[in-house]
């Protein structure tokens, strides 16, 4: 069960940062929404990371 919770999680998660880096890359944004979209990146990816991790452990 913890192999398909960690699967669908990470496919969900590199979904979500695809969008985000399509977005950030399409859009002339300030510097401060610059600052909040690779924020978000980062909290995407750490997810991702975590849910790797768990992978290895099993």
């Amino acid at each position: 069960m913890e192999l398909a919770v960690d699967l669908n999680d990470i496919y969900e998660s590199s979904n979500k940062l695809d969008r985000l880096i399509r977005e950030t890359l399409r859009s002339s944004l300030n510097q401060e929404k610059l600052i909040e979209q690779l924020i978000e990146i980062e909290i995407e990816l750490d997810h991702i990371h975590w849910h790797y991790k768990s992978l290895k452990k099993n």
